[in-house]
């Protein structure tokens, strides 16, 4: 998969070195005409890394250790809250550790933020809640958010390669990033869904072995 990766970035490379010395050389005269193909070649590049992705949560061998799911959460959120975005992300109580892949983990972590921060209205900064509680052996993970929510008809689909939501046109995805989630969360034996949050929202929840625990694939 890395050389098919490879392989497919390297035409997109050469497309985007050469927009670029059209842009510098031509400059106005066909500039809206260079935007529209520089961002065809950005959708082709985010559309390549989540199918690599994808890939990943099915074919990679699972380094299961003891994580800490704060420092997970606090590394997220160190790279996905910035000034521009004014996203605001809060922990309740002590997240627990848990028994997983450290990097799909974040992985999972990431694209639940990454969409929370993008799927808001309009004007409206992000705003989450990140909670963890263990039952038994399990440890069950909330993320709530307060964004623009998804449709009831849409949430038996929205784990779904390719799935996107009514309400998400004009919000820029694949609609491959929450399938991953799911694919990397039923490795590690745990279950992953979504409800309506009480921020008006989405909260969406995934479980997890606690330390010691499970039964990865």
């Amino acid at each position: 998969m890395t050389m098919t990766s490879h392989d497919l970035r390297s035409p997109l490379a050469t497309i985007a070195a050469h927009l670029q010395m059209l842009h510098d050389d031509l400059g106005d005269q066909i500039a809206e005409d260079l935007a529209v193909m520089e961002r065809a070649v950005l959708r082709m590049e985010r559309l390549l890394d989540n199918l690599v992705g994808y890939a990943r949560s099915e074919q990679s061998d699972l380094r299961t250790t003891t994580v800490s799911l704060a420092e997970v959460v606090a590394d997220v959120t160190a790279d996905r809250v910035t000034t521009a975005n004014r996203a605001r992300v809060t922990v309740d109580g002590t997240l627990p550790d848990v028994e997983a892949d450290r990097e799909l983990l974040r992985h999972v972590i990431d694209n639940l933020v990454g969409n929370a921060i993008k799927y808001t209205a309009p004007g409206t900064p992000a705003r989450l809640r990140v909670s963890a509680r263990t039952i038994g052996g399990e440890v069950h993970v909330e993320v709530a958010d307060n964004g623009i929510g998804i449709p009831e008809a849409d949430r038996p689909r929205v784990f779904d390669a390719f799935h996107r939501s009514a309400n998400s046109a004009g919000y820029q995805g694949t609609g491959l990033g929450l399938a991953i989630c799911r694919r990397i969360v039923e490795r590690h034996g745990g279950r992953i869904g979504v409800t309506d949050a009480p921020t008006g929202g989405s909260l969406f929840w995934f479980t997890l072995p606690g330390p010691g625990g499970g039964t990865p694939r």
